[in-house]
């Protein structure tokens, strides 16, 4: 569940990784990525190739950057990354860093995995094949 959505009192996304920590989704604070839907990325394990974007041909510009994410291990990093948004001019509901303040109280800083996927590397959904592998294991097809 999400302790804040984007919408007409918030311009944050932030919820409880599934894989532990506290995330804070297309951060307006972060250092912007290039994004996999539209710039010139070849062979992505996900999607193929992808074409550069018409605009800078793959260097990154405004039209293919997008927001990063995120991620913080605490409750109380979380909060003190959410004054950093409001700082910033950011609309933070305060229900959010009240509700992180109360979850410190009575479950700790940290927000433990739900579950294991059993790999010690990363995964990925081969979409091509219609399967989850080791994503080391789909570039190492690829290259053969």
């Amino acid at each position: 569940m999400s302790y804040a959505r984007f919408g007409e009192y918030s311009d944050v996304y932030v919820f409880a990784h599934v894989g532990g920590g506290f995330e804070c989704c297309g951060c307006r604070i972060s250092k912007p990525v290039k994004s996999v839907f539209t710039c010139g990325y070849k062979d992505h394990p996900l999607f193929g190739d992808v074409e550069p974007c018409e605009h800078c041909n793959g260097d990154g510009c405004e039209h293919c950057m997008m927001p990063g994410n995120t991620r913080l291990n605490t409750r109380s990093e979380m909060i003190s990354h959410l004054k950093e948004h409001k700082k910033a001019g950011h609309k933070v509901p305060n229900y959010t860093i009240n509700r992180l303040k109360e979850e410190i109280k009575t479950e700790g800083e940290t927000n433990e995995p739900l579950f294991d996927d059993g790999y010690d590397d990363p995964v990925a959904i081969d979409f091509k094949k219609g399967k989850v592998s080791k994503l080391d294991d789909l570039l190492e097809e690829e290259d053969q």
